[in-house]
């Protein structure tokens, strides 16, 4: 398994090796995302998945991981999913996670993440100053689909996108 800490620190419990340990000083990686990659471990074991990072707002986390990893990741059933659920006592949404370079990267995350609630589309928005920002565009009868309140949602699709994203009803 791909995660963002080294493999020996996968299998441990309690401590992280020197250079995770700087990579968690630095913000690089977050402590949930040390949590989630050593309860995958646990739950797949030596599985070919690559997990990106784990994102938390409200009552959900979001786990973004590598290119087709998502079902092996959810499990037969939803098993994996399940268990992770009880271990950390939130709602968990698993998606690809994606290098964000413009509104396409945006909307696929926007997708992925505000389902069964459909995306419209994406804008960027210019501000005075050269300051942009994304605007998600849902139809306005898809509100009451969301997983989760729309600035809950912001705040993940900004964390996620690494920039500021807004949604936005029609």
């Amino acid at each position: 398994m791909k995660a963002p800490i080294c493999e020996v620190c996968l299998k441990t419990d309690d401590i992280l090796c020197p250079a995770d340990e700087k990579k968690l000083q630095e913000g690089i990686i977050s402590e949930l995302d040390v949590k989630v990659a050593r309860l995958l471990y646990k739950l797949l074991g030596d599985v070919e998945i690559e997990f990106k990072k784990a994102v938390k707002a409200g009552d959900l986390i979001v786990i973004m991981v590598g290119p087709g990893d998502v079902p092996v990741t959810i499990g037969k059933g939803g098993r994996n999913i399940k268990a992770l659920m009880r271990e950390l006592g939130k709602r968990i949404r698993v998606i690809e996670g994606l290098e964000v370079k413009g509104t396409d990267e945006v909307k696929k995350l926007a997708t992925d993440l505000l389902y069964p609630a459909g995306v419209f589309g994406v804008n960027v928005v210019y501000r005075p100053g050269g300051v942009r920002y994304y605007k998600v565009l849902i139809l306005g009868r898809d509100r009451k689909k969301l997983p989760e309140k729309p600035n809950v949602l912001e705040n993940l699709l900004s964390q996620m996108a690494g920039g500021e994203v807004k949604l936005s009803f029609i």
